[in-house]
């Protein structure tokens, strides 16, 4: 497959590579996919690398930690990083002027809650208190969805391990500050 990326490399066809990097069913396909999407400056390869590199699978790890070692590869990602760093400013000076305009200006994260989180708390005493999403709440965040997260525990057997939580914070005009921190 090495040479069928070169070939879509050589056509700068960063849909296909995208399309193997995601569907391959071949992981070796997929980092040569990812590692052409970097070589064309797409930073979807770049980020499917640094996943991979926390992989709990040993050769997906080493394998993307070589890539990543590549000094043409540190090279072209030192050069996305610096484009996405540079629109990251573009978009912080555009969301100051929408604040002093009244428009509005929103933050997102995510935070992961282990299940033990929701199991440490009595639901029969009136609910069960989730002290990280109380605190985000008190500094204005907002969970706008929830995402739960599976371990498998055996064979076709899965169970809980906890939710992934997505927050939003409106900002107002005296809470452009905020802006820098994220």
């Amino acid at each position: 497959m090495k040479s069928a990326v070169d070939n879509l490399v050589s056509m700068r066809d960063v849909e296909s590579l995208f399309e193997i990097m995601n569907e391959s069913e071949d992981w070796l396909d997929q980092m040569d996919a990812a590692e052409g999407l970097i070589e064309l400056g797409d930073r979807r390869g770049l980020e499917y690398l640094l996943i991979a590199k926390q992989s709990d699978i040993d050769d997906i790890q080493k394998t993307a930690s070589e890539i990543l070692a590549d000094p043409e590869t540190q090279r072209i990602r030192s050069q996305i990083e610096a484009e996405q760093r540079f629109a990251s400013q573009k978009l912080l000076e555009s969301a100051r002027e929408r604040l002093k305009k009244g428009k509005k200006v929103f933050l997102y994260k995510v935070i992961r809650l282990s299940a033990a989180e929701f199991m440490w708390n009595d639901a029969s005493d009136g609910g069960i208190q989730i002290y990280a999403l109380n605190d985000a709440g008190l500094e204005g965040w907002d969970v706008v969805n929830v995402l739960p997260q599976r371990q498998m525990v055996g064979p076709r057997d899965e169970s809980s391990a906890g939710a992934y939580v997505f927050l939003r914070k409106e900002l107002g005009p005296d809470e452009a500050a905020e802006l820098e921190n994220n």
